[in-house]
């Protein structure tokens, strides 16, 4: 068991190596690539390299930084760490990838199928492969000895009773009982196979890291749950049997990209709206004004909460009712201000008498000069957006049932404070530690893009 959990820290060390590499290097060279292949330049500014190493500087933010983004890289490749269902199987030249399809399958639009049955790969039934099971069984072969000797038993005393039907009895009991004969035999004769190929060799699999799933319930814990945690399941299990551990993961992945998301198109949209007011002005600026002003009295947590107890809410859903309701409108004005300043300065005013359009005005000249407080305000805005998801999910109002989520283990460990504390610890010290590398990210980050530190006249 001390080598099982060696090789498994081993293999998690360069796991997280990996993704940090992936996170530091690869994903900039490849992103650079792209750019290029598109024809947009890369090239930063003297400005932009001064406000990057001040950025660096700051190490609490910036090791901030690096962890959130290298657990989120990580996150992208959950299906392959953490997962019931094997990387690669083998079985008598059945060859299977069902965590590496079912990877796929999250990352486009294809629907690959990643189910095996369980007679095609030694296993008895019709259901899909046990794929801890088949593993077990290929490292210790014997353990399909165990597997075989009840059934023989039960084949015994069928043969047993078989014999002792007289002409009295009815027929039914006959039939009945040698077709269980029958499929005893088989699954004696089929699991004798798989012994045989499993210790000549011709079955083998690969788990991932952890090789459990938020979606299963763990059958072979005592008792009920919640579970406590043990060394198999360090965090234990929540009140359906769903690993914490499991959840907590996979939740991380769903809270932080929600928030990406959102606030990825609310500051477009707000951008474009704060743009279009602070550089025509006049009737457009008085009218997005009062319609931004109205629009805002809508409350919107309460909105959300109605919309989610009429209708089926799905993460796009969620996503769509966040955008349209609250986070275009938090950055507009800032553009607004930004704009209307800007557009007094002499450069945009030569822009203009040069003929340029207004479009190329507004994107080429005034914006790069206005986006100083939206790389600030980001990282507090993905802080509001995890804590109204986490929120709302507490509160029953969120993600559909069976998506994991903080919220909902926050939920569950109010009920079960002192049966299984740790289903509230885990969950806040998660949600917690994210938000405080977050917002340390943003604190580093304003500090670095303050302009009174950097200007353009220095």
């Amino acid at each position: 068991m001390n080598m099982d959990l060696l090789i498994t820290i081993f293999w998690l060390f360069l796991v997280l190596l990996a993704a940090f590499w992936l996170t530091t290097k690869g994903i900039p060279k490849i992103f650079a690539f792209v750019m290029r292949l598109l024809g947009f330049p890369v090239e930063l500014s003297p400005v932009t390299k001064k406000r990057i190493k001040r950025f660096k500087s700051i190490k609490r933010g910036y090791y901030s930084f690096l962890m959130i983004t290298t657990l989120l890289v990580l996150s992208f490749f959950l299906e392959l760490l953490i997962n019931n269902k094997a990387l690669i199987i083998y079985y008598n030249g059945n060859l299977s990838f069902p965590a590496p399809m079912e990877w796929l399958n999250r990352l486009s639009f294809l629907e690959i199928s990643s189910f095996n049955k369980a007679s095609e790969f030694g296993q008895t039934g019709t259901g899909e492969v046990d794929y801890r099971k088949f593993n077990a069984w290929t490292k210790n072969p014997e353990l399909i000895q165990e597997e075989i000797q009840p059934r023989q038993k039960e084949l015994l005393s069928v043969q047993e009773a078989i014999k002792k039907i007289d002409a009295s009895m009815p027929k039914s009991v006959l039939q009945e009982r040698q077709q269980r004969e029958k499929k005893l035999l088989d699954e004696i004769h089929f699991l004798e196979e798989t012994y045989k190929n499993a210790k000549q060799g011709s079955a083998w699999c690969l788990m991932p890291l952890y090789p459990y799933s938020y979606k299963e319930h763990l059958l072979e814990a005592k008792g009920s749950p919640p579970y406590h945690p043990t060394l198999k399941h360090p965090l234990g299990s929540d009140d359906k049997g769903k690993d914490v551990l499991c959840q907590v993961a996979y939740g991380f992945r769903v809270s932080l990209m929600f928030a990406l998301i959102v606030v990825a198109i609310g500051e477009f949209i707000g951008i474009l709206v704060g743009a279009i007011m602070g550089y025509y002005g006049g009737w457009s600026d008085i009218l997005l004004q009062r319609f931004i002003e109205i629009w805002s009295s809508i409350p919107f947590l309460f909105t959300i909460m109605i919309i989610a107890s009429a209708v089926k809410v799905n993460f796009l859903l969620m996503v769509i009712m966040l955008v349209v309701l609250r986070s275009w409108m938090g950055i507009t004005y800032t553009i607004r201000g930004e704009f209307y300043r800007e557009k007094a300065r002499d450069y945009v005013q030569a822009a203009i008498a040069m003929g340029a359009s207004d479009w190329k005005v507004m994107t080429r000249h005034i914006l790069p000069n206005a986006l100083v407080p939206v790389v600030s305000y980001v990282p507090f805005s993905i802080v509001a957006y995890i804590s109204v998801l986490v929120s709302l999910d507490y509160l029953g109002y969120g993600l559909p049932p069976g998506t994991p989520s903080w919220g909902t283990l926050l939920h569950q460990g109010t009920e079960y404070i002192r049966n299984a504390p740790h289903l509230i610890f885990v969950p806040t010290i998660a949600f917690a530690g994210t938000l405080f590398m977050v917002v340390l990210i943003g604190e580093a980050v304003r500090e670095a893009f303050d302009p009174k530190v950097y200007s353009r006249l220095r």
